[in-house]
């Protein structure tokens, strides 16, 4: 019986040896992650926004000549121009936001209105890109911009269609969203925002959302038609009240124009926004504590739920893009050294692109002496992550 004993205690010892050397230590540290420089394609400093399409980078610049124009260029992954078009009705004509459709279409949106004398100044502002947000720089809007405008371009460029609509009051076109199901286009006044859904060539009522005390930073048009809209709130939307100085904000807006979810965040005394967001619902945003200024970054699911989030020490603005195999990237400046993180030093001014898996793990970083206050990001399968600053270099990184 002690024989018997004996063998099965040095039987269950032995097993337990084994089974600790197979497991993975919970104390070991992950690999680090190496820092890679980006590589410039190109510069254009007039380019105000840009989309990535499969193929091509493309850019638009609003231009004065005899009327105001939009100048839309597309060009390679090796900065090389492939065309270069232009809108020009013989009307003043302003875009402020672009994006690409699944099937390759090319949407921008902004103002129209009789052309003035030419040496009247007509406004314009920075554009969004509503996969990966562009941050803009609003100036005021000539009260005789009562025409919202949609154009629809081919992915070489033609105009495809025009769809105008007149509103009341002036109002500037903060974000686009288009898929098979029709257009989401976010619109902003003095008052606040307000949205409209565009579908088989007719604009729907406008849906206030709230007033100057929220301000929606992007637009995500769903396959069911709904929209989804993220930025800030300091007033009580869809009978959520305010839980902090200002909450970020998830919204979705039904098909029919109906607000059908709301959730803020929960941080008290805490300013915070979201800023840029992916068609998967990754988002970047600024949270800010006292002292404190951290990006965010959070993986939701379709009912707004939490699946992963991380923060990070930096100057506050980001943006988001999507990657290959389920990961994305967040673009953020730094204001500390980045954990797993090797090769890289904070230099003010200078810009991080982190890629993370579908489970929220670091897989990639990216930078360059270039990246200086990005205004927007895109993701191909050839082209790689590219990134477009305020100075307009275009800079590729993460290529497969």
């Amino acid at each position: 019986m002690i024989a018997r004993k004996n063998w099965l205690n040095k039987t269950l010892f032995s097993a337990a040896v084994f089974a600790v050397a197979l497991a993975p230590s919970a104390g070991a540290a992950p690999k680090a992650v190496a820092i890679k420089q980006m590589v410039q394609i190109t510069q254009d400093a007039t380019a105000e926004a840009m989309v990535v399409t499969s193929k091509y980078i493309i850019t638009y610049a609003n231009i004065v000549g005899q009327s105001a124009d939009i100048k839309i260029r597309a060009i390679d992954f090796t900065g090389a121009q492939i065309w270069e078009k232009t809108i020009d009705s013989g009307w003043d004509e302003v875009a402020t936001a672009i994006t690409v459709d699944a099937q390759g279409s090319i949407w921008l949106a902004g103002n129209s209105a009789a052309a003035q004398s030419a040496e009247t100044t007509t406004a314009v502002t920075g554009a969004l890109n509503p996969d990966s947000i562009a941050i803009e720089s609003t100036t005021a809007l000539r009260p005789d911009m009562k025409i919202i405008a949609l154009w629809q371009l081919s992915s070489t460029g033609d105009l495809l269609a025009q769809v105008n609509s007149t509103t009341l009051q002036p109002a500037l076109v903060d974000a686009i969203s288009a898929n098979a199901t029709g257009t989401s286009v976010l619109l902003a006044r003095d008052s606040g925002q307000s949205l409209v859904s565009v579908k088989a060539g007719s604009f729907s009522k406008e849906l206030t959302l709230g007033t100057a005390k929220s301000k929606f930073k992007t637009a995500l048009r769903g396959s069911d038609g709904s929209t989804y809209l993220f930025g800030s709130s300091s007033e009580t939307l869809g009978g959520k009240k305010l839980a902090g100085k200002v909450d970020g904000i998830l919204l979705k807006v039904s098909k029919t124009g109906t607000i059908i979810s709301v959730v803020r965040s929960s941080a008290p005394k805490a300013i915070r926004d979201w800023q840029s967001a992916t068609t998967s619902l990754f988002l970047t945003g600024v949270v800010k504590s006292g002292n404190t200024i951290e990006t965010a970054v959070t993986k939701f699911t379709s009912a707004f739920a939490p699946t992963w989030t991380a923060r990070f020490a930096s100057t506050g603005l980001s943006l988001a893009s999507p990657g290959a195999s389920g990961s994305v990237f967040a673009i953020f400046e730094p204001t500390s050294l980045l954990k797993g993180i090797s090769g890289f030093k904070v230099s003010k001014g200078q810009s991080v692109v982190l890629q993370f898996d579908s489970k929220g793990v670091i897989s990639g970083a990216f930078t360059s002496a270039q990246l200086n206050a990005p205004i927007a990001a895109g993701y191909s399968n050839d082209g790689g992550m590219i990134v477009l600053t305020a100075t307009g270099v275009i800079l590729r990184g993460a290529v497969r």
